[in-house]
């Protein structure tokens, strides 16, 4: 059976709930040609590795049944990416439907729009390198939230970019800041509650960073890492932790 019959027999029927791993292939194709009664356009010409690419489309509304059903995006993505073969989008009453897709490799990426066996124009965009450097994550978590006086909170984290990959050899900075009854890595100040740096870490080979405090006083620390960018990657930090230190 042609695989978008398929497609169509499933999603019409309400079989189909999730995108799964079924492989879009030209030659699976039916010889149905482009109807302008499935519309696709982009709404950009260009996309930036890393940004949306952002599909407006248009059903006639003559295709419409009692009960419309979701219209089929095949996507064609460059290699490398970790993009479906396809997507569903569930047009509104008039037939209009939109699809965002993030893009996550460079190259020539083509969609097309399916509806009850109807097909749509190929749309091409291309996905090229920004100029800007790569926006990057920042993730710390630290154990044991609640120590006591004498021990070690030991803080981990990860830098990754825009893909999700590890950011390997990159110094990640972490400061604190204490309240007025106690901290964590010892007081340089008093009364105030205020941020000073506390030390450095690099990333191993997999974004990856470790570091350890000894708990010295009781009260309570904010602490935060920062990635403060270089030509290629964009400043970042985490999110802040308290760690709330008893006697």
């Amino acid at each position: 059976m042609n695989i978008y019959y398929f497609l169509i027999v499933l999603v019409c029927g309400g079989f189909l709930l999730v995108p799964g791993a079924i492989a879009y292939h030209d030659e699976n194709r039916d010889n149905s040609l482009p109807s302008d009664l499935v519309m696709l356009r982009t709404l950009l010409d260009e996309v930036i590795i890393g940004d949306k690419i952002s599909l407006t489309g248009q059903i006639d509304q003559t295709l419409f049944g009692t009960q419309p059903s979701d219209v089929i995006i095949l996507i064609s993505a460059p290699k490398g990416s970790h993009t479906d073969t396809f997507m569903l989008a569930k047009p509104a009453s008039n037939g209009t439907f939109r699809y965002n897709q993030i893009a996550d490799v460079g190259g020539e990426w083509n969609f097309e729009a399916l509806y009850n066996g109807i097909y749509s124009e190929k749309v091409y965009i291309p996905v090229v390198p920004g100029d800007e450097p790569k926006k990057t994550a920042l993730t710390m978590s630290g154990w044991p939230t609640f120590p006591k006086i004498g021990d070690h909170v030991s803080f981990k984290g990860r830098l990754t970019d825009s893909e999700g990959k590890g950011i390997a050899f990159k110094e990640v900075d972490y400061r604190l800041a204490s309240s007025p009854v106690g901290c964590l890595g010892g007081c340089a100040f008093g009364g105030m509650l205020e941020w000073r740096n506390a030390g450095s870490v690099t990333t191993d080979i997999n974004g990856e960073y470790f570091f350890s405090l000894p708990v010295v006083e009781s009260g309570s620390v904010q602490i935060e890492a920062l990635f403060s960018g270089d030509e290629g990657y964009s400043s970042t930090s985490s999110r802040v932790l308290k760690i709330t230190v008893y006697e």
